[in-house]
């Protein structure tokens, strides 16, 4: 489909209800915020991501925009004319059917939010108690719920509840449902089963139980999300298990190491609370993340400033994991929108949590918070020059690692270790102090301890990646030839393990190292000429891929590390010393868990 490609900035007004329709458009890269005006101000109606279309029902009855879309970060746009877009529905299977399902989606999304806080201003009229309009709204959402095309009337999202463990006649497990039944979009099942794990469980009874977990939920492939769990004198202890693997490097994923310990008199916040945990913690495919952003965003509203409004009944741990998972859903929302507010108020819960903690605490409660803060903290680096960010997280990462017992937690503590790598190399292209380069080697050689090549191929691929880019800039810095053949060894071990048909992102990503490291070599040695030809195929192969899929940001980065080895190789003989990074960096290249 033929287009033409635009930037526009964040908070920048692509359209605005009510103008006249020129164009339809598709995200490249970044989001789009889609709101229409209500009765109270602007209600939220979507969020278009990559590949997403916005704007494109006016062109089919030449009628105005019936929403405004603005970006919510620097995003990257096609414009898409009304021929060009017929021409497409017309041509390409499945297209038709691709923009129905969005609109169905879309519209589906709209009525169940608008529905919410309607219901949400009258009962905050009212004193909190349903009246009419109330009871019509519940009886709307029911229909709704069942009016899911295509799904035998299942609900947006459906959330199981295995039967809580020590609950002899079912009774707790009722009660915990109870506290999710009748919200919008979603459906409420209580499972005969119940799942266990230890108290402070290692890295291999972790495992046992997610494996327990994700049986259960293969048995029954609709369910969305299961929570199961304990019940004890203090409430519940609750573990949340989505269908579906999530990004495990991604700020405010879930795991088994965190739990939500729930009062058991179910006191507000406590409902609210549940249900933004719920929602934080699923992995929606991608014909519902629209929705489900919406519905997030929606969750988080009662919660807002929690841990001013937290009882004063709940005890420390009650508390501290309830902000964890407050933490956990705002970071949730700072990756679908990275131009609000979320990234921060995160933070702030992170560390109101960390400080519900005992006194000198070592263990993999406080582990696992400093890994989320440090994650986060360098996610914000990642849209920031500000290396204080840097800074932040590689203190976050430390605290970390010093947290994690290496015997009980390996995977763990190697996991922290390579994030701690990423965190010190960003911070010495920041600030070009090459000590920082030694700490992330140490860090990226700890890391191959928790992944050897035979048992963890892919993780053990990815680190030796991000080592072959440390390499490759101290051996520049340092002008060494052996360590720039170290870096080359190191990228071409990695690109072995991440082929190119199934992996292409991870292969072209190494293959763009591996050509920086053979660049640099040449640069510094006298085997210059072969080492260009084998740095121009590396690059040219990246770029191929990054031009397949689409890649722009990454395919212009790589386009200027190409000019620089035909600058390169135009000259008789090497000239002065290239200043310290001058190799423009994938800073936005996908990551992998």
């Amino acid at each position: 489909m033929e287009a033409e490609e635009k930037s526009v900035n964040r908070d920048e007004v692509i359209f605005r209800e009510g103008e006249a329709s020129a164009a339809a458009f598709m995200v490249v890269q970044g989001h789009v915020e889609l709101t229409k005006q209500g009765s109270h101000g602007p209600v939220l109606v979507g969020v278009a991501g990559p590949l997403d279309f916005f704007g494109e029902t006016a062109l089919f009855d030449d009628t105005p925009y019936d929403v405004t879309a603005r970006a919510t970060d620097k995003a990257r746009i096609r414009v898409v004319s009304r021929a060009g877009l017929v021409e497409w529905l017309n041509t390409h299977p499945g297209a038709a059917s691709r923009i129905g399902s969005m609109l169905a989606e879309r519209l589906r999304s709209t009525h169940l939010l608008i529905l919410d806080q309607s219901e949400r201003q009258i009962q905050t009229r009212s004193g909190g108690n349903k009246g009419v309009f109330s009871l019509i709204g519940d009886w709307l959402k029911k229909r709704l719920n069942r009016a899911k095309p295509g799904e035998g009337g299942r609900p947006l999202f459906q959330i199981a509840v295995a039967t809580m463990n020590n609950d002899i006649d079912g009774a707790w497990t009722r009660a915990l449902a109870g506290l999710l039944e009748g919200r919008n979009g979603i459906g409420i099942s209580v499972l005969p089963a119940s799942l266990s794990i230890e108290p402070g469980a290692d890295q291999q009874q972790v495992a046992t139980a997610a494996a327990r977990a994700r049986d259960q939920l293969n048995r029954d492939q609709q369910i969305d999300l299961l929570i199961w769990g304990d019940v004890h004198a203090d409430g519940y202890s609750l573990w949340f298990s989505p269908q579906g693997k999530g990004d495990e490097e991604r700020p405010g994923c879930f795991n088994l190491f965190t739990s939500l310990e729930l009062a058991g008199d179910q006191e507000p916040p406590a409902s609210d609370l549940l249900l933004f945990a719920a929602l934080a913690a699923m992995e929606p495919p991608d014909d519902r993340r629209s929705s489900h952003a919406m519905a997030l965003r929606s969750a988080e509203v009662p919660l807002q400033n929690l841990s001013a409004i937290l009882p004063m009944a709940w005890n420390l741990e009650q508390q501290r994991t309830a902000l964890c998972m407050y933490g956990h859903g705002l970071a949730a929302l700072a990756v679908i929108d990275p131009g609000g507010p979320w990234a921060g108020q995160a933070l702030e819960s992170y560390r109101a949590a960390l400080l519900r903690l005992p006194p000198d605490e070592q263990g993999i409660d406080a582990a696992e918070l400093h890994k989320h803060l440090g994650l986060l903290l360098l996610a914000q680096a990642e849209r920031s020059s500000d290396p204080s960010w840097l800074e932040q997280a590689v203190a976050a990462f430390k605290a970390a690692a010093d947290c994690f017992a290496k015997g009980r937690y390996m995977l763990e503590w190697g996991g922290v270790q390579n994030r701690l790598g990423l965190a010190l190399y960003r911070l010495d292209l920041a600030t070009g102090k090459p000590e920082l380069l030694k700490e992330a080697m140490l860090a990226f050689q700890s890391a191959l301890q928790a992944f050897p090549r035979q048992e963890a191929p892919l993780r053990w691929a990815e680190v030796m990646h991000n080592l072959a880019q440390v390499l490759q800039v101290y051996g520049d810095q340092m002008k060494s030839a052996d360590v720039l053949e170290r870096a080359i060894e190191t990228a071409r071990a990695a690109i072995e393990l991440r082929p190119r048909a199934r992996v292409p992102f991870d292969w072209a990503a190494s293959q763009n190292t591996l050509g920086t490291a053979l660049f640099m070599l040449a640069k510094h040695s006298s085997r210059g000429v072969v080492k260009l030809d084998e740095a121009t195929e590396a690059i040219n192969g990246a770029l191929e891929v990054y031009r397949q899929f689409g890649a722009i940001r990454l395919a212009e980065v790589t386009e200027k590390n190409l000019a620089h080895l035909q600058k390169l190789a135009k000259m008789k003989k090497p000239g002065p010393v290239q200043p310290q990074h001058w190799f423009e960096e994938e800073d936005d290249k996908p990551k992998k868990a």
